[in-house]
């Protein structure tokens, strides 16, 4: 019977009861096992990158959305409300 979980590059993912782990087999027959582990650590390298940008614009972000509401409290005290409790 073959092996459901091989893949032709000798790499293969398993189903594993935490979302959080992943599980691979390496057949260092048919792959070579220094390759395979330079592209997972190319593809580590990226998603930490990856990562770190997306960290970077969420707290950009967040400053001016910030520095937003601190502007629109500022221009509200300068407003006199209308007859009906409205600002605009």
């Amino acid at each position: 019977m073959a092996n459901p979980y091989r893949s032709k590059q000798g790499l293969s993912a398993r189903p594993v009861g935490n979302s959080d782990e992943i599980q691979l087999r390496i057949d260092p027959v048919h792959s070579d096992l220094d390759e395979e582990i330079s592209g997972l650590h190319r593809q580590v390298t990226e998603l930490k990158n990856v990562a770190q940008e997306i960290e970077t614009e969420a707290r950009v972000q967040n400053d001016l959305v910030s520095d937003l509401v601190n502007i629109l409290l500022d221009f509200s005290s300068f407003i006199n409300p209308l007859p009906d409790g409205r600002i605009w």
